[in-house]
């Protein structure tokens, strides 16, 4: 056994093991966010608001919620989705979680082998074991289906349309975009690829459809505009709380004060959307290679994120590591580590280090093994990070963050006049959520850096490869006319 199989297997040993040591579970449906889009679905099929503390009388009857207090979870998603959670809310919450849970194994496939395929190179069995290993250990990924969040199967319709851009028919594409806007805060990243005429036609239809499709949906029930109120209520009500890794949020952690967070926040996003316009216009990145560069700044943009939002990232980290060598593989593995880490979990689960542990073992492992050419002593820096996991559950063991909605007084109850987006907030502040601390600003601080340095590593890595001899498929036709003769001789 050669040292890349062992290494492997290692890791596919490693991956497994951490699902097996699962700490004690807490109560509530597996799929905690996929009961918000159930009973939004259920609440909308009758013609109630599915944006109102509404959605409670259908989420209360799910197994395992606690009908006794009140655990509101608002729903906030885009209205042309209505329809599809509807039709799943006909199946009855076993039938509806279990096609969802098919859907977000389907995602994760797509994910993870788009993002290789992106990554450009010949692949082989080896290379989809390995990038499935590092899947299994990479947190915002594993966390989003836990919950089953919308969020995996947005990110893997974000990686899947640049493929269907390389096919003949338009409409592909334009799922893609579409599916894509079930998390309109990912979504919006396939706006770096809007500047090539079929892409642009292809998302310009995408977005009439979501338009005129949450305008049908919300026919009689205070159309967009009620929804756009919901999502300022909605965010306003959740900008600083401890499950928000944003800037701001982060900043606010601190100690800084509100005002200065959001202006902190706010110059941060608006110098990475400057780098990243100049990046496009300045530097000879192909297509393929301007997506993976926003996937990787979008996090220090949003003005609204949780962990799982984080596997945007996961593109950007396979890309990396596949191309680059030597001390840029290296940090890039680091980086790729310290966005894959789930560290606030550290706080919320103080029981689940074990299981941290063994599935970041579990990932790094698998980026050596996804690393080309022979593995080099380099090749396991990743494993220091499994060091730093232990560390920060020591770090955090006197400050652990409570849990929605475990941590709510028994027969809590929700004063009647409160809206969705109060009833939450009031839950969260009920919960300990809420707080201030610095501990868990530190946590949510060592995503945002991962991110940041993500984006660097693969500025550089992205355009040194451009040197080399290229797969056709990393051009589109505006790219080709531009390649020097000899790398398009190359290619036949």
């Amino acid at each position: 056994m050669n040292a890349r199989t062992a290494t492997l297997a290692l890791a596919l040993a490693a991956a497994g093991a951490g699902f097996i040591a699962k700490p004690i579970a807490t109560s509530g449906p597996a799929l905690r966010d996929f009961e918000s889009y159930y009973a939004a679905g259920a609440t909308w099929r009758y013609h109630g608001d599915a944006y109102g503390r509404e959605v409670w009388r259908v989420e209360r009857t799910v197994p395992g919620v606690v009908a006794a207090r009140d655990e509101v979870l608002p729903f906030v998603g885009p209205p042309f989705g209505l329809p599809l959670w509807g039709a799943l809310a006909q199946l009855g919450w076993s039938g509806a979680s279990a096609v969802w849970e098919a859907i977000l194994a389907l995602a994760l496939g797509v994910l993870a082998l788009g993002s290789l395929r992106l990554a450009g190179g010949r692949i082989d069995a080896f290379d989809v074991a390995a990038v499935l290993a590092f899947a299994a250990g990479f947190g915002p990924l594993t966390s989003g289906i836990a919950l089953g969040q919308v969020a995996i199967v947005s990110c893997a319709a974000i990686v899947l349309t640049p493929l269907l851009l390389r096919q003949r028919y338009a409409f592909a594409p334009a799922a893609g975009a579409l599916v894509a806007a079930l998390q309109p805060n990912l979504g919006i990243v396939l706006a770096a690829r809007a500047y090539e005429r079929r892409a642009w036609i292809a998302f310009a239809f995408a977005l009439a459809l979501a338009a005129g499709g949450s305008a049908v949906a919300l026919a009689g029930s205070g159309g967009l505009g009620h929804y756009f109120e919901v999502l300022q209520a909605h965010s306003a009500s959740e900008r600083f709380i401890a499950i928000q890794t944003t800037i701001a949020a982060v900043a606010r952690g601190f100690g800084a004060p509100a005002g200065a967070s959001g202006a902190l926040a706010l110059a941060v996003a608006l110098g990475a959307l400057g780098l990243l316009a100049w990046q496009f216009a300045a530097r000879p990145y192909c297509a393929d290679d301007r997506l993976t560069l926003a996937c990787a700044a979008l996090p220090l943009v949003l003005p609204f994120a949780h962990e799982h939002d984080f596997t945007i990232a996961f593109l950007p980290v396979v890309l990396a590591v596949r191309r680059a060598r030597g001390a840029a593989w290296v940090a890039a593995a680091v980086a790729s580590m310290l966005v894959a880490v789930d560290w606030l979990g550290l706080a919320q689960r103080p029981g689940g280090t074990l299981e941290t542990v063994l599935l970041t073992t579990g990932a790094a492992l698998g980026l050596a093994a996804l690393a080309r050419g022979p593995l080099r002593p380099y090749h396991y820096a990743p494993l220091l990070v499994v060091a730093g996991v232990l560390g920060a559950a020591q770090f955090v063991s006197a400050h652990s963050l409570p849990t929605w909605p475990d941590a709510l007084p028994a027969h809590f109850q929700l004063p009647p006049a409160l809206g969705a987006a109060g009833a939450w907030q009031w839950e969260q502040v009920a919960s300990g959520v809420a707080g201030l601390d610095p501990h868990w600003a530190l946590l949510r601080a060592l995503s945002l850096a991962g991110c940041a340095l993500i984006w660097g590593v693969a500025s550089v890595v992205l355009l040194a490869s451009r040197t080399e001899v290229p797969t056709r498929e990393s051009f589109t036709p505006r790219d080709k006319s531009r390649t020097p003769k000899k790398a398009l001789q190359a290619l036949e």
